[in-house]
């Protein structure tokens, strides 16, 4: 009987020895009051930071934040004790209570000192950025009073900014939005705005073409009848002195004239008709951007349409 209570006592007291982890975390939490008893604030920030990776309890948490807090890191304070006094437990007695009041004193006196953003970012962001520090996308962002820049980047390279201006204890919205890039806007713009000029410029060549060549047309016409007035001027068939042939003399000398008008203004709208169908044709192949760089003994023209 007695061997047996012999074997049984050893392995009671393994079982009842703590993991090696607890064992660690007890030996680096000593280490840390330790240091703060002897006024080595930043170890025992350290410490704590060490005790929080290994076992991420809200008593580390909250610490982290106090001792943040005495170093001026007031950006990281904030976060550390609002996570704090948001996982703390109700308290059941005075002490407990005490240690809640005061933590919650702790975060009012850091939110007067720094800035608070609230980013609502657009659908389908991936990173989150605030100056040089990227950031989560659920929670509220501390920030040193002055300007900050914030970024969103999407999947597809997106990209949304803004610049903030903010005071000590303030609270400010920010709205992001992806913006458009520049060659798709200028596509968007091109396209919206190619059919109607397109469309007139069609038009209004057209019509210019037709009105030359049926002013050509008419011209022709008023050749044709110039002959035929001047051929019976001609044939003998009238006195020179007889009013008949004075009314076909003026009326050779009217188609003539007409024939000039009309030959004039229709090679002047076949020209404008042709100049402006060229035109159409250029806006439409034309490039909305050209870049010449030097390279070497010659260029590099980059187009872009």
């Amino acid at each position: 009987m007695a061997v047996i209570l012999a074997s049984t006592f050893p392995l009671q007291a393994a079982a009842a020895a703590p993991p090696p982890r607890d064992r660690e975390v007890q030996e680096l939490i000593e280490q840390a009051e330790k240091a703060a008893k002897r006024l080595e604030i930043a170890r025992a920030r350290e410490l704590w930071a060490r005790i929080y990776a290994l076992k991420p309890m809200t008593m580390a948490l909250c610490q982290l934040g106090v001792f943040d807090l005495r170093l001026d890191r007031l950006e990281e304070a904030a976060a550390e004790l609002s996570k704090c006094v948001e996982q703390m437990p109700a308290p059941t007695n005075d002490i407990e209570r005490r240690r809640y009041e005061v933590r919650r004193a702790d975060l009012a006196a850091v939110r007067q000192r720094v800035a608070e953003l609230h980013v609502s970012s657009p659908p389908g962001t991936t990173r989150l950025v605030v100056d040089d520090r990227e950031v989560s996308t659920g929670g509220p962002v501390f920030v040193a009073p002055g300007q900050h820049e914030v970024t969103a980047a999407g999947k597809q390279g997106e990209v949304a900014r803004a610049l903030v201006r903010v005071r000590a204890g303030e609270s400010r919205r920010v709205a992001l939005a992806f913006e458009v890039p520049k060659a798709a806007a200028a596509s968007t713009q091109a396209r919206a705005r190619k059919p109607w000029i397109i469309g007139t410029g069609a038009a209004a060549s057209a019509a210019l073409l037709g009105a030359g060549v049926g002013l050509h047309l008419a011209g022709d016409a008023a050749e044709a009848e110039t002959a035929a007035k001047v051929s019976r001027l001609s044939d003998g068939s009238m006195l020179p002195s007889s009013a008949q042939f004075r009314k076909t003399y003026d009326d050779a000398n009217a188609a003539n004239t007409r024939a000039s008008l009309f030959h004039g203004f229709g090679s002047a709208a076949l020209v404008a008709g042709a100049t402006l169908g060229a035109a159409t044709i250029v806006y439409v192949v034309w490039p909305r951007k050209a870049e010449i760089r030097p390279r070497g003994a010659g260029a590099e023209v980059k187009l872009v349409w």
